[in-house]
């Protein structure tokens, strides 16, 4: 495991400590779960792009469906 060091504005570390200790995390642990989900929504940002690229833009209609299909 790589141990890194990091500056953060002190309201953001405050803030970090916070939902860590309410979600009963170390720091570290919920500073990973931060990183992967940036990660993820990072890759499907690249996953959209390229989508659109080669079959359009995605329109407000498609976006309805995914969204009704998500909530059932």
């Amino acid at each position: 495991m790589e141990r890194l060091s990091l500056s953060l504005p002190d309201d953001l570390a405050a803030r970090i400590r916070l939902a860590a200790h309410d979600d009963r995390a170390s720091l570290s642990a919920w500073l990973a779960r931060a990183a992967e989900s940036q990660l993820l929504l990072r890759n499907a940002g690249k996953a959209i792009a390229a989508w659109e690229r080669e079959h359009g833009e995605i329109t407000e209609a498609e976006l309805a469906a995914v969204e009704r299909a998500w909530r059932e």
